[in-house]
């Protein structure tokens, strides 16, 4: 799992370790979610698949592959530098597409199949003020999902994503103001954002056999935000 540190990483982690599966975490130094942790910077070039080969021969064949990083710098458009933009669409993106290649390449040469699952968002499509470059990466990562997933399927390899609405897993990275969770909150249609637990069953489901002739979609769990606001004009009410 990469990202494995993160709210939401944390929280899919100990689920699916409570399931029985050995989950072998990769993220920074400091976040160690589980006992069979590998350090990587998914901001490096090269990082996302020297881990992927590193879990393989030291822990055994990987299963599943999944990629829940996700860097947020809420920053204006006239803010992001081409250095931030870089960075986001190394860790969001490019370490994605380059972990899933390198396992479906170590996949081919032990003939065994494989499950890859990432994190999108809803801001790939609805973005809001100040996420430019997370949307964009976002964005991104849904067209590596399509693209990999059409073009491993013949090798038993599925790809899939899980894209979320605004979720509030409790960062201490990107931590939000109590007034703005609860005004986003307000505009969803079922009247609160996302938790951990809304998001977890989904991405255990695309993880698992039960899935095994879903490839190349994005699920969107985002309580309706994606289908716009649910107030009412007054003109109908009338």
């Amino acid at each position: 799992m990469l990202g494995a540190g993160g709210g939401l990483g944390s929280a899919l982690c100990a689920a699916l370790t409570e399931a029985g599966a050995e989950v072998v975490a990769a993220d920074a130094p400091a976040a160690q979610a589980s006992d069979r942790h590998l350090e990587a910077d998914l901001s490096q070039r090269g990082a996302a698949a020297a881990v992927v080969e590193r879990a393989w021969q030291t822990y055994g064949p990987l299963d599943v592959l999944a990629h829940v990083a996700g860097l947020y710098p809420a920053q204006p458009a006239l803010a992001t530098t081409e250095e931030l933009f870089d960075t986001v669409l190394a860790v969001n993106a490019r370490s994605a597409l380059a972990a899933t290649t390198k396992l479906a390449e170590l996949c081919a040469a032990a003939g065994r199949a494989a499950t890859v699952v990432f994190t999108s968002s809803g801001a790939a499509h609805r973005p809001r003020p100040g996420t430019v470059a997370y949307s964009a990466s976002k964005a991104a990562l849904e067209a590596i999902t399509r693209g990999l997933a059409l073009e491993l399927a013949e090798s038993n390899v599925r790809v899939n994503a899980v894209a979320p609405g605004f979720v509030d897993v409790g960062s201490t990275l990107n931590p939000m103001p109590r007034e703005y969770v609860d005004a986003v909150g307000a505009a969803v249609p079922m009247g609160r954002v996302g938790k951990a637990a809304d998001i977890v069953p989904n991405l255990m489901w695309l993880s698992h056999p039960s899935s095994s002739w879903v490839t190349g979609q994005v699920l969107v769990v985002d309580g309706g935000a994606s289908l716009g606001s649910p107030s009412t004009p007054s003109w109908i009410a009338r």
